[in-house]
């Protein structure tokens, strides 16, 4: 079953993430969808020219935070807890446009040994052309960090 991943942290205060935070000003605006069935998680997106390195790139930088935004967001909806970014190991593998539909990916995997490590790309729609691709792990602490 696909269902939208509902931001939980909307209502914290002080609140305002770059990635996924809906109020921030110049942020991304991210939000996700998680297929029960699959493991999966995912999002389409346009980005801004606002975040390009060269003309019609997207910044490697944004690249990393919207991967790592996905893996966060499918750890969660899978396992149900928050975590910190433990590891991201990324592989750049073609020039990535802005202002152009893209699709992050990611493949959640188990909780093992307090770390999940979930695989990572940024691709054309529909799995397509892969732009950058890698792992993730997440670290979930015993505590929820939200706490």
């Amino acid at each position: 079953m696909i269902r939208a991943i509902e931001n939980s942290f909307e209502h914290v205060d002080g609140y305002n993430c770059f990635a996924c935070g809906p109020r921030h000003p110049t942020g991304l605006h991210l939000t996700f969808s998680y297929d029960d069935s699959n493991f999966t998680v995912f999002t389409t997106l346009a980005v801004d020219t606002l975040f390009a390195g060269f003309p019609g790139i997207l910044h490697g930088g944004i690249q990393a935070t919207i991967l790592d935004e996905t893996a966060f967001w499918g750890t969660y909806a899978r396992h149900l807890k928050s975590g910190f970014t433990y590891d991201l190991r990324l592989r750049y593998r073609a020039k990535c446009p802005v202002n152009q539909p893209i699709e992050a990916f990611g493949l959640v995997g188990e909780l093992n040994h307090r770390l999940v490590v979930t695989q990572v790309s940024l691709r054309e729609p529909g799995g397509g052309r892969i732009y950058t691709d890698g792992e993730v792990r997440y670290y979930l602490p015993e505590e929820d960090p939200r706490r």
